[in-house]
Order: C-alpha cells, then structure tokens, then sequence
C-alpha cells in the first residue's frame, strides 16, 4: 500500500514538472545527474543531521544544510564519515543507509561515495 503511494506521488510530482519527483534536474552536473535530496525519507534526514552534528562537534568539520542544492554536500558528508573509523559516526551511517530509500542505497553501493573498503560496499 507505501508503495503504490509513493509511486503516484512520484508520477504526480513528475507530471506537475516538479523535478525531486523525477530525481534528476535539468541544471546537474554531468557526472551528478543523481539527486540525493528527493530521496531521502523523514527518518534518513534525522540520522543525517545527527551525523553532521557529530562531525562537527568531534571533528569540526561542517557541511552544506539540506535544502535544494545540497547533494554535493551530502556527498561530501557521505564521503568523510565512511573514511573515520569512529563507532557512533559509522552507527549514524549504518542508520542512515538502513532507513534511507532502496534507491539510495543502491546509488551509495555503486558509485564511489563509499570508501571501497567500507562495508557497506560490500552489503
């Protein structure tokens, strides 16, 4: 029944020419055609923001807010947390990859925002 939900929401987003709903802007980049942002369910953007709170406060190292633009910047967080081997920041990770759309997780398993040697690469 979720899914039949999602599914006419995403073709009624399409259709109303709204571009999260396609997943793709007519503006990417080339080599970023993917968009993160559209995807991303309620409880996905919670363990994100709890991921970038914890890299700032251990790290200080900060990203770009989610709002439209922000997929290089969730790229980037992607990135960096998937380097450190610090338990709560790979917790966050693993939260975020299991509640985060199957779309998603396919997208992180095949291009290279994952470090190759993380686990998750190897899910």
């Amino acid at each position: 029944m979720l899914k039949e939900l999602w599914r006419k929401l995403g073709s009624e987003f399409s259709q109303s020419g709204y571009a999260g709903g396609q997943g793709c802007g007519d503006d990417d980049a080339p080599g970023n055609s993917f968009r993160l942002l559209p995807h991303i369910t309620h409880t996905g953007e919670f363990h994100l923001e709890r991921l970038t709170a914890l890299l700032k406060s251990r790290y200080n190292k900060s990203f770009k807010q989610l709002d439209e633009t922000a997929d290089e910047g969730i790229r980037d967080l992607i990135r960096f947390a998937s380097r450190i081997q610090d338990q709560d920041i790979q917790r966050e990770l693993l939260l975020f990859y299991l509640n985060c759309s199957p779309v998603i997780q396919e997208y992180l398993r095949s291009e290279d925002v994952l470090d190759h040697q993380h686990f998750l690469n190897k899910a």
